[in-house]
């Protein structure tokens, strides 16, 4: 039951991405865009909109590289589950995690190439893969941290 959940997860987690890549360049900017604006003006409701757009227009190049990121660090969690539901040696599991998140961020890549407005960048598949890596760390150090956990309880209860 626990690798068809993972299955499913990254599964849709691919959809979401390839859901995102296929928005034309200017409706993802607006998204972007709009998302920046209405962040701004929560935490600032009084400022004027010519100073908005001023952020925007600075923050927007920064906040889409970094959805990018956590995407993909999404990405790297999910598909380390996926792998670590099977029985394989670490180094297995995180180099086929690995493996299949930048062969997936290069796929993302090249299917942007296709989209009106968008282009694929190699900058964003090292970006995409350093979401990936992230997210395999994440996981290997939450289990390295409950491995420890359970030695204490072990241990404890062994006295």
């Amino acid at each position: 039951m626990r690798k068809i959940i993972s299955i499913t997860l990254v599964i849709l987690w691919m959809i979401l991405v390839f859901w995102f890549s296929s928005q034309i360049g200017d409706d993802s900017q607006v998204t972007s865009g709009n998302t920046i604006r209405k962040i701004i003006t929560f935490i600032n409701n009084n400022i004027d909109k010519v100073k908005l757009e001023e952020i925007v227009e600075l923050l927007q190049p920064i906040v889409r590289k970094l959805a990018h990121f956590t995407l993909y660090t999404l990405g790297g969690i999910l598909i380390f589950n996926l792998f670590n539901s099977f029985k394989l040696k670490n180094r297995e599991k995180i180099g086929y995690s690995l493996l299949v998140g930048a062969l997936y961020a290069i796929t993302d890549e090249i299917h942007q190439l296709f989209v009106p407005g968008r282009s694929g960048m190699i900058k964003d598949v090292f970006i995409d893969s350093l979401g990936i890596i992230t997210g395999v760390i994440i996981c290997l150090i939450i289990i390295k941290i409950i491995n420890i956990i359970i030695k204490k309880v072990i241990k404890i209860k062994g006295e």
